[in-house]
């Protein structure tokens, strides 16, 4: 077996296997929603808000998801793509292939990057059809490319995070588990941290809580697109757009 053949089919396979698991639909059930929602609420609100926005409405679809659930999805994916082989056995079925060690995990951990980049960029598609539907064509698309790429760069730590549980414990729950303990527990220091640093008048809390995971990962996004996109809270409605900033970037505002 060629090592492309190889490749391909462990990440074709990790890509079916993945779909096939029942937290991972949860999720993906959630996203959508999430999408649909976003706009059945953005329709409802007073033109004034939305007008300033009407044209690039469509950087509200990626930038919810990446406030958080991109990530849970990220390190579900990842706390999966090797331990369940070990749980289920099959990880011996791909031992006795002609493929070496190294290439079985080459290609696990590209096809849960793939599956991970693959629902990044539907979802955002989605945003982008139900933006266009629902307030008109959209400007500025050249940007697009950029937030779907960025929003998958954003959710590597957590993959990373996930999948380094997941080949250590080889239980999948497990990885789980604490692969979103790790991040839930990240989010809520940082917006705990946050509020003390606003309220105590403390900067030195923000340099603390660099050191989380979710520091640089959950309001990078956001955090981007709204510059790139030059997007101004002080503009009406922008603090609709402005919802997905991370908590550091807030606690920052309130001490300067």
């Amino acid at each position: 077996m060629s090592a492309i053949r190889s490749y391909a089919s462990l990440i074709d396979y990790e890509i079916r296997k993945s779909l096939a698991r029942k937290r991972i639909l949860i999720l993906l059930a959630l996203t959508f929603l999430l999408e649909v929602g976003l706009y059945l609420v953005l329709t409802r609100l007073p033109t004034l808000l939305i007008d300033p926005f009407a044209g690039i409405i469509w950087s509200v679809g990626i930038i919810a998801p990446s406030a958080g659930l991109v990530h849970v999805l990220a390190l579900t994916i990842g706390s999966a793509t090797t331990a369940e082989e070990y749980e289920t056995g099959t990880a011996d079925y791909w031992f006795t292939r002609p493929i070496s060690r190294i290439q079985y995990f080459i290609g696990k951990v590209v096809g849960g990057l793939a599956l991970l980049s693959i629902i990044v960029l539907t979802y955002s598609v989605v945003s982008l059809a139900i933006a266009w539907f629902a307030f008109g064509p959209q400007s500025r698309l050249e940007v697009f490319p950029a937030g779907v790429f960025v929003s998958v760069f954003s959710a590597l730590p957590f993959y990373t995070i996930g999948l380094a549980f997941g080949e250590v414990l080889r239980r999948s729950m497990i990885s789980t588990i604490l692969s979103g303990t790790v991040f839930f527990s990240s989010t809520l220091i940082e917006t705990y941290a946050n509020i003390a640093a606003a309220i105590g008048n403390d900067p030195s809390l923000l340099t603390v809580v660099r050191y989380l995971p979710t520091w640089a990962t959950v309001g990078t996004t956001s955090t981007i697109l709204l510059e790139t996109l030059d997007i101004s809270i002080g503009v009406p409605g922008g603090v609709f757009l402005l919802s997905g900033v991370g908590a550091e970037n807030l606690g920052q505002a309130f001490l300067s």
